[in-house]
């Protein structure tokens, strides 16, 4: 399992900017590497968002047609994943919409979000289902935003910033409501520390 906690550390540097501005030259080498390393965690994040894979797959293909398109106009991102995902967001939501998936309620402006705990598959059978049963359940309770936020700080690689920006909310409500969650999920799990210790101890070096 990947260290959570841990940027990629090509994003945070010069790598992708040099990448953006070869593929905006009309690198079609570069622009693979852009789609190779990014089309996975897009699908994976609007898989969250909507259980119609058909949707989210020409979500993908038309934001990457849209940067094809228009790559002569486009700026130079300071993080090339927070602006991938943000154009994503905005063009598999206008998606939904359209087929009415989801239909917001005078108090939630926020789509549904379906996010589940994906586990290391060096694990156990048994390693899993006791960190399923464990941790799963505490997630389920959450709302669609705080499930949201939370996958995005633990996969993502994005600053607090970048999270309220996507998800629209202030970046200290944001790194509020991961330690809110995650102070949460230590005093309901306090009686199974020890259990959590053994279970966890491999993926957080």
């Amino acid at each position: 399992m990947p260290d959570l906690f841990q940027s990629d550390k090509k994003e945070s540097g010069s790598y992708w900017k040099d990448i953006w501005i070869r593929f905006k030259n009309g690198n079609i080498r570069a622009f693979e590497l852009i789609y190779g390393e990014h089309v996975d965690f897009l699908y994976s994040y609007g898989t969250k968002m909507t259980s119609d894979t058909e949707l989210v797959e020409d979500a993908v293909q038309d934001l990457f047609l849209y940067l094809l398109s228009r790559k002569d106009k486009l700026s130079v991102p300071d993080s090339l994943r927070f602006y991938l995902l943000k154009a994503f967001k905005r063009i598999l939501l206008e998606k939904i919409s359209k087929e009415r998936l989801w239909m917001k309620d005078k108090d939630n402006s926020f789509p549904p979000f379906d996010y589940t705990i994906e586990f290391d598959s060096s694990s156990s059978f048994n390693e899993k289902e006791k960190k399923i049963e464990l941790i799963e359940e505490l997630v389920e309770q959450l709302d669609s935003r705080k499930k949201e936020v939370i996958f995005l700080r633990f996969y993502s690689g994005l600053s607090y910033d970048d999270i309220g920006n996507i998800v629209g909310i202030q970046p200290s409500s944001a790194k509020k409501m991961v330690y809110r969650t995650i102070s949460s999920f230590r005093e309901i799990l306090k009686p199974k520390i020890v259990e959590l210790f053994l279970l966890f101890n491999r993926s957080f070096p």
